[in-house]
């Protein structure tokens, strides 16, 4: 073995590098397949929603780099940042996204890469996400006949949603307005103090006293939240008082921080301080209880497994098709009861990819109700898998035969690895996102960067198409 110490001593200079990027390259190959036209028609209503209702004036926007980047971002699971620094620097990202045949190609900046994902509206991503799943049928690489749903929960970019958390988030958001009234409202002679630490000493004792349970008594940890309590109310409502003062420089543009610290303490903080009032001095239960001062649509759920205990967010609707590609069902409640929301998923499935195209479907014991059993029957399914909860629902037993139900069964619960790539491949699982809508948004586009990828993984022949498809499609075209 020899050593080459080549290189050691010269210095690093800029230089002129050229790569060749093979048509093989798998966002090469992605790229000639995706339907560009199709998915500038979904978007093209949502980028034309303008403040000033011109969109024809001013400089061009390129939406061909734009759509190209916000596909690799969600394929990628990539920050705005991320995505910036990859443009950069890879050429097949270069590539993707236009360079070579676009006239003035140009690299984004992070935050309009944010503001292009910005004014695509949650519904337009959701029908991105579900145009994969019918391009990949008209490739032959999936086939609408089967379908299994099941529901997932995505998790809302909140902490653990505790009282006393909630109060020193409050003396936070206060604190900021203080600063505010002493900088720009000088003349009104007021002082205002927020004791951030005083108030974290009593939280942090609160805490204490509740991790030793033989000392944390009812009457303690009441105690302890009623004087935190105190202590914030002190505080904070004497800037709520005096907090309308800052209006009017709330309401320009460079102040949109200070603006929204205002609209949450004046609605959230303020509603947080009158609830948990009633709950400790007056022994009322509040009909809804806040989980976030910044995040409005947002529920817990409990769904009693072992690895998970409870989670806060909304719940997602799912289904999948034969060959793992993956649609998504519209949110129209926070909580998409399971059985609710059969119905629905059937039609959009009937939507997206033709009425009489359901020959199977399979689900698991939460969607039942007589009425989807009806349902499922008046649709002339051939394989219609309800199971029935064991609770006594007098219900008649399932025609279908044994081996049947075993594979349907198994069949059903191939979904779930699929759910878990799609959560730990993009936002489906864990949202990174601050306001309710782009959380939703990041949720659908979850399911397009699942698609995406999938749709990858046949074109560079990781996965093989089923012969069973073909035979399928051909029968049904016959």
């Amino acid at each position: 073995m020899s050593f080459d110490t080549q290189g050691f001593d010269q210095a690093v200079t800029g230089t002129t590098i050229t790569l060749n990027i093979a048509d093989q390259h798998p966002l090469i190959k992605l790229a000639q397949t995706l339907p560009w036209p199709d998915l500038l028609d979904l978007i093209l209503p949502d980028l034309k929603q303008t403040e000033k209702r011109c969109w024809w004036r001013g400089r061009p926007l390129r939406i061909r780099i734009h759509l190209g980047i916000y596909l690799l971002q969600q394929m990628l699971n990539l920050t705005d940042r991320q995505t910036e620094y990859a443009l950069r620097d890879n050429a097949a990202f270069r590539l993707f996204c236009g360079v070579g045949f676009l006239s003035q190609w140009h690299a984004p900046d992070h935050t309009k890469i944010e503001a292009f994902r910005s004014r695509l509206l949650p519904e337009t991503q959701r029908k991105l996400a579900n145009l994969m799943a019918t391009h990949a049928v008209k490739l032959n690489y999936a086939c609408p006949t089967q379908l299994d749903v099941d529901s997932t929960v995505q998790a809302a970019n909140i902490s653990h949603p505790s009282s006393a958390n909630l109060l020193v988030k409050t003396a936070l958001l206060a604190k900021r307005i203080a600063n505010a009234l002493t900088e720009f409202k000088a003349h009104t002679g007021a002082q205002y103090h927020v004791h951030l630490k005083q108030i974290k000493i009593i939280a942090l004792h609160y805490f204490t006293i509740k991790r030793r349970r033989v000392k944390a008594t009812p009457e303690i940890c009441l105690h302890m939240m009623q004087s935190l309590w105190r202590e914030v109310a002190a505080q904070v409502m004497p800037i709520l008082k005096d907090s309308h003062l800052l209006l009017q420089v709330a309401s320009l543009n460079k102040h949109g921080l200070l603006r929204r610290a205002l609209e949450q303490l004046h609605w959230r903080g303020y509603q947080l301080l009158h609830q948990l009032h009633e709950q400790l001095f007056e022994d009322k239960q509040p009909e809804t209880r806040i989980y976030a001062l910044h995040a409005y649509d947002v529920v817990p759920f409990n769904k009693g497994k072992l690895s998970k205990k409870v989670e806060y967010g909304r719940a997602f609707q799912l289904g999948r098709i034969r060959g793992n590609f993956l649609f998504v069902g519209k949110c129209t409640t926070l909580r998409m009861s399971d059985a609710a929301s059969l119905p629905a998923m059937i039609s959009e499935h009937e939507t997206l990819f033709g009425e009489d195209q359901i020959h199977s479907v399979a689900v698991d014991k939460g969607y039942y109700s007589h009425e989807n059993k009806k349902m499922l029957a008046k649709q002339s399914i051939e394989d219609g898998y309800l199971p029935a909860p064991r609770r006594t629902l007098n219900t008649k037993p399932s025609n279908l035969p044994p081996d049947k139900r075993e594979a349907l069964h198994n069949r059903r619960a191939g979904i779930e690895p699929l759910i878990g790539h799609a959560k730990h491949g993009g936002q489906l699982g864990q949202s990174r996102m601050k306001s309710d809508a782009s959380t939703l948004g990041a949720g659908y586009a979850a399911i397009l960067g699942f698609n995406l990828r999938q749709l990858k993984r046949y074109l560079t022949g990781v996965v093989r198409p089923l012969a069973s498809n073909l035979v399928i499609l051909e029968q049904k075209t016959l």
